[in-house]
């Protein structure tokens, strides 16, 4: 009698489960790539909505000290503006004056420490992304000027 040519059930029931742990790693690896995917996007996002916030201060909206905050995207991103007058950090320049000339008497510019803090998720899945950056601003007419 001749002996048939095959794989046994241990063989089969072996290939199987190699493939069902190969195809959980795959997926655990797919989705981990999946989720970075959508964190580079929330933050791009995020950040965009930053530089339009930003650009409009000391443009479209007066700059000056406080707190404001808002959404953006129907509520699915938040944001909480801080303005603060700061120092100047430079020293003032040293300028020779012309002879026989009287100076004219300019104010100096205004510095403000802005800082935009952008959040958005929930929960566990909470992220935030911190934006400062300083800004100047000339005084309003008349403004420091004493009576």
């Amino acid at each position: 009698m001749r002996r048939q040519r095959g794989f046994t059930l241990l063989e089969v029931v072996l290939a199987f489960v190699l493939l069902a742990v190969s195809l959980g790693i795959l997926t655990a690896i797919l989705g981990g790539g999946l989720a970075q995917v959508r964190q580079a996007g929330d933050l791009s996002e995020a950040t965009l909505h930053a530089q339009s916030l930003l650009g409009q201060l000391g443009v479209l909206e007066p700059i000056a000290p406080g707190r404001s905050s808002g959404v953006f995207a129907e509520g699915r991103y938040r944001w909480q503006l801080d303005i603060a007058e700061t120092d100047d950090p430079s020293p003032p320049p040293e300028l020779p004056l012309p002879p026989a000339e009287e100076p004219e008497v300019l104010a100096a510019p205004r510095l403000y420490r802005v800082r935009l803090v952008v959040g958005w998720g929930e929960g566990d899945y909470a992220r935030e992304i911190a934006f400062t950056t300083l800004r100047a601003r000339l005084p309003d007419p008349g403004e420091g000027l004493s009576p």
